[in-house]
């Protein structure tokens, strides 16, 4: 056993997610231009910058989200990442935005995760292309864009009338698959340098009394679908086991269900059993692909249980093997025999990292849980779940792997020391989180420095990745549980990501989630009416491609995407006075799916019952797929809603502001009609209103006020007007109390009201006559005493007693106290019995004291 370095010293580009460069050129209608290493070989940094600048002098119409997905969980690594989307974000992944688009029927079950090519030429014409393939031996290539009436081509890998046939499910030795028939099943995998799509179909051969179960490995032409590189190639081996007897491999007894992995020019491809655990091994095989050599050749194959006890089937829920670029390729195998650390050969619920190296497949290191006599004993496969590899890790193993299975168990290792296998824990290795998940059955997912996971009846879980360690509890996770589908996520680099998955219950569907939060963004099934999915496979995964993602089902390949809408392109938030015309065009433009402009479009206007007119309420798109109106703003001012519609397009909404013409009136609305002291400020201020002539508020005019010349003082003036049109000014009486006409004006328009002006707190009082006057005792006197009281200003105080007192003269007052009327008070005398001088005093509280003289004689 080989136990590799950490630093395996090879010059690789490459982010976190271990993605080759993806140049959208070599044979896909760059004629002349040979850019090899997009089919899952490494570049190193330099030559990549290289073929990227080559590909944009030969190619200037390529654009870098056209990223390609020609192999299983978007890459090598399995990462499940497809991090150039731009099209497709949290805020439009909704039920109002974002639907099916459309369908292409297929002949059977989808198994395998459809692929995409941008830029293939077909029949001289440049399409982007999703490859399907189905249980009934069919190959699909549909245009990716625009639904067609038919394939771009089809091609049968059966032939009945020769006796070649899928194999029904009642001969593949284990009915509950779930499947009628088994044909393709495997995803297949893309080399972009030869433009060859490999595949591996499973067939039925009759002849004569003679049956045969046959796996084939294909290399079809992406163009035509036409076989290449000298395939078909039957698929074979025989290896003699550590007890000297031969096993050979039984096409009968298993599936080929894991992806396939196109690696440094080798392809890989694990089969395990047909379902049931009867007796069928995992088997891994290496075939040159034929890029170099111009023809598909069996190089190695190994065997995962050689004892043929039974199991250590490689199947991962259809998940790939993984690799790390460098030649060193990673996977799962399933429940089963393990004696692999006492020197025997079997190594089951193990995950094994491997290489190809001069006509042998080496078994270079092994991680197999300490419990795994428990996980064989009770079926609990760590195989069901395909392995995520990381690379460039902080931390102390920068080069880290994902594994988890049935147990729920999640296994953090190192890539150069899986650990082996420890019998009393899982200690050598990186971290184990034990039942960290539901049951897996799918591939972890990796971005942003977090690693998901979709366990069988559990919520979708996120745990961040910091320094090599998964956290030990979720981060995030979905507000409801999940059937387990393999979720993949599409962002724009480290912003905007959306995890896709189809959960497949009684009623399968497509679920997108905010990568962040876990919160649910769509599903198909509250729009089922218009979006219904269908029937899946039980390990179905979606890809995301060019703002599209596609789903295959058991009868058809589903297109869902940003729904054809319309957008908003000029003349919004624009204001003009009611009843007048916008001074620019209200402008929309209709675009499709792709958010490609779309001509000849009939697009529909209204105001939603405002009152305004359009100079056209149906407009047709232009070449730029712009519509364009005028509109004359109805008599109520305000914001109005445009609203823009079109058959079969989400419609958008423009907001225009009406605003109120000139004044055409002014109003007194409070503040008139008071009184105070002298002096003061009014309790309540003058409010004036502005109107134009439909009764809209007016603002922003200035409202001149005027007490005039009074003497009295405002607040502020002129006022202008505020939204609610009018202004309001706070005045400040004169020292001299009276009633007081004020106005208020713009322009010709005025406003007259009044306000009263009272005297103060009385301060002075002063004799105004009656003193000095003499009568007999006992007599009153000729004339009244009258008194004058004002206030500071000298204003008459009214209302106030005035009291009066003859200091003991024995005389007599017609009333006592006195009220002042209009700042008088006026009282009588009637002298006392004593002759003699008499000394009147007349008093206010707060005022002086006046004194009167008078004598009786």
């Amino acid at each position: 056993m080989s136990q590799m370095s950490s630093d395996r010293g090879a010059s690789r580009f490459r982010d976190d997610r271990a993605h080759n460069p993806v140049v959208d050129c070599p044979g896909l209608d760059c004629p002349g231009l040979d850019c090899p290493g997009l089919d899952g070989r490494v570049l190193s940094l330099g030559a990549a910058v290289a073929l990227l600048l080559v590909c944009l002098v030969f190619c200037p119409a390529v654009l870098f989200s056209q990223v390609p997905v020609p192999t299983y969980h978007a890459d090598y690594t399995r990462s499940g990442l497809y991090d150039a989307e731009t099209l497709l974000t949290p805020a439009n992944v909704n039920s109002t935005q974002f639907g099916k688009l459309f369908y292409y029927n297929v002949d059977g079950f989808v198994v395998a995760q459809p692929l995409y090519m941008p830029n293939v030429t077909i029949d001289s014409s440049v399409h982007n292309v999703v490859y399907v393939v189905t249980q009934n031996d069919s190959v699909y290539a549909f245009d990716a864009d625009n639904l067609s009436s038919a394939p771009l081509w089809q091609a049968s890998l059966i032939n009945a009338s020769a006796g070649v046939t899928t194999v029904p499910i009642a001969q593949q030795g284990c009915p509950s698959t779930g499947y009628t028939q088994t044909g393709i099943m495997g995803t297949p995998v893309i080399s972009a340098a030869t433009g060859t799509i490999y595949l591996v179909a499973k067939t039925k051969e009759v002849s004569g009394s003679t049956t045969n179960y046959v796996f084939r490995l294909h290399a079809l032409d992406i163009t035509t679908g036409l076989e290449q590189l000298g395939g078909p190639l039957v698929i074979n081996a025989s290896i003699i086991a550590p007890d000297g007897n031969t096993v050979t491999f039984q096409p009968r007894e298993v599936m080929q269900r894991a992806a396939l992995l196109l690696e440094n020019d080798v392809l890989y491809i694990g089969f395990g059993s047909n379902g049931c655990d009867f007796s069928a091994q995992g088997w891994l095989f290496a075939f040159d692909s034929g890029i170099a050599s111009g023809t598909l050749q069996q190089l190695a194959v190994m065997n995962t249980d050689p004892d043929e006890s039974y199991g250590a089937s490689i199947w991962q829920s259809g998940g790939g093997p993984a690799s790390d670029g460098n030649g060193n390729v990673f996977f799962s195998t399933a429940n089963g025999t393990f004696d692999f650390s006492t020197g025997g050969p079997d190594l089951g619920d193990s995950v094994l990292r491997t290489s190809y190296a001069g006509g042998t497949l080496s078994i270079d290191d092994y991680f197999t849980p300490y419990d795994q006599a428990n996980m064989a004993a009770k079926d609990l496969d760590l195989g069901s779940g395909g392995p995520l590899v990381l690379l460039s890790q902080p931390g102390p193993y920068p080069n880290l792997l994902v594994a988890a299975g049935k147990t729920g168990t999640i296994y953090v290792l190192n890539q150069a020391n899986l650990g082996t296998y420890n019998p009393l824990n899982n200690d050598q290795i990186v971290q184990s989180l034990p039942s960290a998940i539901g049951p897996f059955y799918s591939t972890p997912v990796y971005w942003n420095s977090s690693v998901y996971f979709a366990g069988n009846a559990d919520y979708v879980k996120e745990f961040s990745l910091t320094n090599g360690l998964l956290s030990t509890s979720p981060t995030a996770l979905s507000k409801a549980t999940t059937s387990g589908g393999t979720p993949v996520i599409s962002a724009n680099g480290n912003n905007n990501g959306v995890l896709w998955m189809v959960n497949n219950p009684a009623n399968p569907q497509l679920l997108g989630m905010s990568a962040t939060t876990l919160t649910s963004l769509y599903s198909s099934s509250t729009v089922a009416s218009r979006d219904t999915l269908g029937a899946t496979a039980h390990f179905a995964t979606p890809i995301v491609a060019n703002g599209r993602v596609y789903v295959g089902t058991q009868t058809q390949l589903v297109a869902y995407g940003l729904l054809p809408a319309l957008a908003g392109a000029g003349g919004g938030g624009q204001s003009a006075p009611v009843t007048t015309t916008l001074p620019q065009q209200l402008q929309i433009q209709a675009l499709n799916s792709l958010r490609a402009p779309v001509p000849g479009v009939a697009v529909s206007f209204s105001d939603g019952g405002a009152g305004g007119t359009f100079g056209n309420p149906t407009a047709t798109t232009n070449s730029s797929g712009t519509a364009s109106t005028s509109y004359t703003l109805p008599k109520k001012a305000g914001n109005v809603s445009i609203t823009a519609s079109a058959s079969t397009y989400v419609s958008t909404a423009l907001t225009v502001t009406a605003v109120a013409g000139p004044p055409a009136s002014i109003g007194l609305l409070s503040g008139g009609g008071q009184s105070g002291t002298v002096a003061t400020q009014l309790a309540a201020p003058a409010v004036v209103r502005l109107e134009d002539v439909y009764g809209n508020l007016v603002s922003g005019i200035p409202v001149q006020f005027t007490d005039n010349g009074a003497g009295g003082s405002f607040s502020a003036n002129p006022v202008l007007t505020g939204v609610s049109g009018t202004a309001s000014v706070s005045y400040t009486l004169p020292t001299v109390a009276k009633v007081l006409s004020l106005s208020a004006t713009y322009s010709t328009l005025k406003v007259n009201f009044g306000e009263t002006s009272v005297a103060g707190t009385p301060t002075t009082l002063k004799i105004g006559s009656g003193s000095g006057q003499s009568a007999q005792p006992n007599t009153q006197l000729p004339k009244p005493l009258v008194l004058l009281l004002s206030d500071q200003y000298g204003n008459p105080v009214s209302g106030v007693g005035v009291t009066f007192s003859d200091n003991g003269a024995a005389g007599t007052f017609s009333a006592d106290p006195v009220t002042t009327i209009r700042g008088q008070a006026s009282v009588n005398y009637t002298t006392g019995s004593q002759a003699g001088a008499v000394i009147i005093t007349a008093s206010v509280p707060g005022a002086n004291t006046a004194t009167l003289h008078e004598t009786v004689q």
